[in-house]
């Protein structure tokens, strides 16, 4: 290729090739780390290192066990041979026999390996497998026909055998210097027993054992075994032992380690373990009384007194109180006490771990309903707050007397109780007292009252119209506690017909009356309306139940009035006078009447006068336009009767003094003006023609003599 000056240009760029080297140097760099775990959380992240079997670390979806290394890793790291991922595939590796007598020794320990969907048995006959007892090393073999891993014979030489009754041995297995990690850790232990004192069948009667991998960043396992002064073959026994967990079968971390504490993860020990704690909070001022129930706590605590903490602070006082429950009470708090945590149970060397979070609360009671109740009890009272159910009892009073009201039950957000019998009608504030220290009463002004039966007032009648909807006020003593309340009037028919009443205080509540068939106007327009007298009373709950409230007997029924007539309406301007007939009965004026201009939002008339056939009320000032412009009135009386009234036309008779009405003068005179007009068009009429035919005329008599 030659370029425009005839020169060849070389084939290679050199500028070109620095930059291919480079881009090469820098993906060669970034693809350095292994590309199974590129972009991809590392070992650490998830903790795949803290499950110590393959069942455990199988469970987790992001780890393998690695039956080579006996260890848990990370799913994506560069794969490798006899890796397991699903639980289901785990070998499984159990010790054939875990006990035996002196007489018995020599003692050959055997591990059996089933489930071997991954060839693991294979793959340990071509490694060493040794043996340790307790860091003493010994031959192991594997038999790949019977799937088992089996140890020199151990006879009595190699024990320190002496003239207990049990004694307990750590044995473990390596190949190629790898522990093998068996399903279950305490089949690491086997157990040696004197056959004077034993038979096979009382062994493990009254034992319990368990074996636990100790959270980080210990490392280690631990094993602990107790029976009961009860077992023949034991007596009264007890083991613990701690192992370094990397390299548990070593022999060089073989020494037992029994200092310390021994405390079993929540859970980690079925057969000793803190099954609940009730209850599961308390005041922080403590007081209160815990019963814990612990598994075999009868046999843990045989010869020896347990201790209890809670979130850290001391329970003081434990006593067992059956074979598997403690109870203690909670010690008063310290200024560095913590507001939450488990509860511990310790017995010797063995500390037990509840699974549950104990909490110390603040307890805040903070409604009350009902408000009142009758003075002979019976109330159930539902006081609603915030940790009502903290600590293990809780009394109720009422009021300055003290008045107990029995609990009937407690929950987080509330409490119940029924209240006592008081010596008579009071009020006063209600007191909740957590374990017999912490008195919290219900916040704000809220205050219990103690009422009399509810009674009504003497001398007060009680009136509606047909279309109901009107107020009806009723008077009384001990209101205050009355719920629900209804009118009710039975018509002639029978029919019960019911309205709704609002209490307003101890002595008053407010009903509307109800709608009913409208009685029988009279045959005179002009008589008085004349009420039907219906029964009625009150329906109220009281107390827990339903109960009538009926009338004082100087009033002898419930008088219903038929709904008011409102004819029309005229006005001067100012003031506005609607005419009708039984236009002041059945109803309060001042509560239930009201007259709005023109519509329901129009401006109100101010009633100032009701009287049976017309009520006058005055309207707002007018502009002066406005003055004759009203054409309707919008009335309701109650809630329910509505009437749109319109404005009187004008009289076609003599007013009532007898001067000629000013609509009767105009109408004549516009009779008049129209006759008048009548007239005049006709005769104009007339005299057109008359000129029309004139002309006409001439000009046909002058054609006539052409």
């Amino acid at each position: 290729m030659a370029d425009a000056t005839g020169r060849r240009k070389p084939f290679w760029n050199p500028s070109l090739g620095y930059i291919i080297i480079t881009v090469i140097l820098v993906l060669a760099c970034t693809s350095h780390a292994d590309p199974f775990n590129r972009g991809k959380v590392d070992d650490d992240a998830v903790n795949c290192s803290e499950s110590r079997t393959c069942a455990k670390c199988a469970e987790r979806p992001s780890c393998s066990w690695s039956l080579k290394r006996q260890t848990c890793v990370n799913m994506t790291r560069r794969p490798e041979l006899l890796m397991v991922n699903v639980r289901a595939h785990c070998p499984r590796l159990t010790a054939v026999d875990t006990f035996v007598y002196k007489t018995q020794l020599p003692f050959a320990y055997k591990v059996k390996v089933s489930n071997d969907v991954s060839g693991f048995v294979k793959y340990l006959a071509r490694t060493n497998v040794t043996c340790s007892l307790e860091g003493a090393a010994h031959s192991g073999t594997v038999d790949e026909d019977a799937d088992t891993i089996e140890c020199a014979a151990i006879s009595i030489d190699h024990l320190a055998v002496d003239e207990r009754r049990l004694m307990v041995y750590h044995y473990g297995v390596q190949f190629d210097g790898v522990p093998l990690r068996i399903d279950d850790g305490a089949d690491n232990y086997f157990a040696v027993y004197d056959a004077h004192y034993c038979r096979a069948a009382n062994k493990t009667g009254r034992c319990v054992e368990c074996f636990w991998d100790d959270p980080a960043p210990l490392y280690t396992t631990s094993y602990y075994k107790r029976c009961s002064a009860g077992n023949a073959c034991t007596g009264l026994f007890e083991y613990h032992d701690r192992r370094n967990a990397t390299a548990a079968a070593g022999p060089q971390h073989g020494h037992r380690r029994t200092s310390g504490v021994y405390a079993p993860p929540a859970g980690a020990c079925p057969d000793m373990t803190i099954a609940s704690v009730e209850p599961p909070t308390a005041p922080w001022s403590g007081g209160a009384t815990l019963v814990i129930t612990v598994k075999n706590h009868d046999l843990l605590t045989e010869s020896r007194k347990p201790t209890v903490t809670v979130a850290g602070r001391d329970c003081i006082y434990p006593k067992t109180a059956d074979r598997e429950t403690i109870t203690c009470t909670v010690g008063p708090p310290k200024p560095d006490d913590s507001a939450a945590g488990p509860v511990h149970v310790s017995y010797g060397p063995l500390r037990l771990t509840s699974a549950q979070t104990f909490r110390f609360v603040y307890p805040e009671p903070t409604a009350l309903s009902p408000t009142c109740g009758p003075v002979s009890g019976g109330t159930l009272l539902r006081i609603a707050g915030r940790h009502m159910d903290a600590g293990s009892t809780a009394t109720v009073s009422v009021g300055p007397a003290g008045v107990p009201c029995q609990l009937v039950a407690r929950r987080e957000d509330h409490a119940l109780c029924v209240t006592g019998p008081a010596d008579g009608p009071a009020a006063g504030a209600v007191t909740v007292v957590f374990d017999k220290s912490l008195n919290r009463t219900v916040q704000g002004a809220v205050e219990f009252r103690y009422a009399g039966d509810p009674v009504l007032n003497a001398r007060q009648p009680f009136t509606g119209i047909a279309s109901g909807g009107t107020y009806v006020g009723v008077r009384g003593r001990h209101l205050a506690c009355v719920g629900n309340a209804t009118l009710y009037v039975d018509d002639p028919d029978g029919v019960r017909h019911y309205a709704g009443c609002a209490v307003r205080n101890d002595t008053f509540m407010e009903c509307r009356s109800p709608a009913l068939d409208a009685p029988r106007p009279p045959s005179n327009a002009t008589a008085p309306a004349v009420p039907v007298l219906l029964n009625f009373g009150f329906r109220v709950h009281f107390a827990g139940h339903t109960m009538d409230l009926s009338p004082q007997p100087d009033f002898p029924g419930y008088r219903l009035y038929a709904d008011p007539v409102f004819a029309d309406f005229e006005t001067d301007g100012r003031n506005v006078t609607i005419n009708g007939r039984h236009m002041d009965r059945g109803y309060r004026p001042n509560v239930d009447l009201a007259i709005r201009l023109r519509n329901a939002k129009g401006a109100a008339c101010a009633v100032i006068d009701t009287q049976r056939r017309q009520i006058v009320c005055v309207r707002p000032q007018p502009p002066a336009a406005d003055v004759d412009d009203l054409r309707e009135l919008y009335v309701t009386v109650g809630r329910e009767f509505v009437r749109t009234v319109k404005r009187k036309k004008e009289k076609a008779a003599d007013d009532d003094d007898g001067r000629p009405a000013s609509g009767h003068s105009m109408g004549a005179f516009g009779a008049f003006m129209l006759l008048a007009g009548i007239f005049t068009g006709v005769c104009f009429m007339s005299l057109l023609v008359g000129m029309v035919y004139a002309v006409w005329y001439k000009q046909c008599d002058i054609r006539r003599y052409l």
